[in-house]
């Protein structure tokens, strides 16, 4: 066989098995987070730290298709938190918000707190969300756009993921979109955790 079908048929592997590796480490993610709250190692952390390591590991997958990464603060917070899971629900959001927008549009994370929770909200200038559909982004497996998503690699877990470690923080998650002008998340933490 000529090597370019070589070539492509080793292109389509390596896609699959990214894709398939992505399934597996969500469902153990999953996993994770089904155990019950005992399993919460709880430290006190910089949520600032936090959001510019997220940002710095995304930037690359955002320059891709020239997406603007913002990043606001407006104090530096700390508070009480399993810093993976809520690493795995900030960055699901900062991800999807890259992934389901337009080239050359923008993603604004932003960061404050009062003196009872902090505050994170990210903010894109995407495709959106239908609102009929809106109340089901949580749900495991499921996604808006089929289609899309096994082109852009969701597994449909990942904003139940997010869910679950924001429940898991005694937290609250809200969403607001409109189709082809964006989507909002703002997720609510409280700064002490209390189990």
């Amino acid at each position: 066989m000529p090597e370019e079908i070589y070539r492509e048929f080793l292109g389509d592997i390596t896609n699959e098995i990214e894709r398939m590796t992505k399934i597996i480490n969500d469902l153990l993610s999953m996993v994770k987070m089904d155990k019950n709250t005992s399993q919460m190692e709880v430290v006190n952390t910089s949520i600032n730290d936090l959001l510019e390591q997220l940002l710095k590991r995304l930037r690359p997958i955002a320059a891709k298709r020239n997406i603007e990464l913002i990043y606001e603060s407006y104090r530096p917070v700390m508070a009480d938190i399993d810093e993976t899971k809520m690493s795995i629900a900030l960055n699901n959001l900062i991800e999807n918000a890259i992934k389901y927008n337009y080239d050359d549009g923008w993603v604004r994370v932003t960061l404050n707190a009062d003196h009872k929770f902090f505050y994170v909200t990210v903010q894109d200038s995407g495709v959106g969300i239908p609102e009929d559909v809106q109340d089901n982004v949580f749900e495991r497996f499921y996604r808006v756009d089929k289609a899309r998503s096994r082109d852009t690699g969701g597994t449909g877990l990942g904003l139940s993921l997010t869910r679950s470690a924001v429940l898991l923080h005694r937290g609250s998650i809200k969403l607001y979109s409109k189709e082809k002008e964006g989507t909002t998340f703002t997720v609510r933490i409280p700064l002490t955790y209390v189990p």
